[in-house]
């Protein structure tokens, strides 16, 4: 029981810590986490950006301003998983956060209130593979290829 425990840990740890494999260096990657859920056809990559949404908020970005920001983090996501989803039909990040409710009486600190989907972002793994468009090398401020899916499903916090 006690292997099975620390086996869990060390699982834990190792997706959520912000390293790769190759001898732990750091990724150069957006805030947040990112857990591959799933890897055949129609890959899905979970991106939990609530650091990010947190500094759009603080920001004070306008929602057009954030969205910008938002896609081009999730392709920033995506290309850097694209190279495990090799023989996936499409590739889908779903891009999450955490929201907060009100600050709690006993902790002083914000209550969990559940977690917001907010968009998704899909492109062919075709495309993923081919880096049709140089789509990986976007730039801050760069607009995304007109091919890439962009869907809002959610809304952010208010500003």
């Amino acid at each position: 029981m006690k292997k099975t425990v620390s086996a869990l840990i060390a699982a834990f740890v190792c997706c959520f810590s912000g390293t790769v494999a190759n001898g732990g260096a750091a990724e150069p990657a957006v805030p947040g986490h990112i857990v591959l859920a799933r890897t055949e056809a129609d890959a899905l990559v979970i991106w939990e950006a609530t650091p990010e949404v947190a500094a759009i908020v603080s920001g004070k970005l306008s929602d057009a301003d954030a969205n910008a920001r938002l896609e081009r983090d999730a392709l920033r996501v995506l290309g850097q998983e694209a190279p495990k989803l090799a023989s996936a039909r499409t590739i889908t990040v779903r891009v999450i956060y955490s929201k907060t409710g009100d600050v709690s009486p006993v902790y002083g600190t914000p209550t969990f209130a559940g977690v917001e989907r907010y968009a998704t972002v899909t492109i062919s793994g075709a495309d993923a593979s081919s880096d049709r468009d140089k789509w990986k090398e976007l730039a801050d401020g760069a607009t995304p290829p007109a091919w890439v899916r962009f869907d809002i499903v959610g809304t952010l916090p208010p500003r």
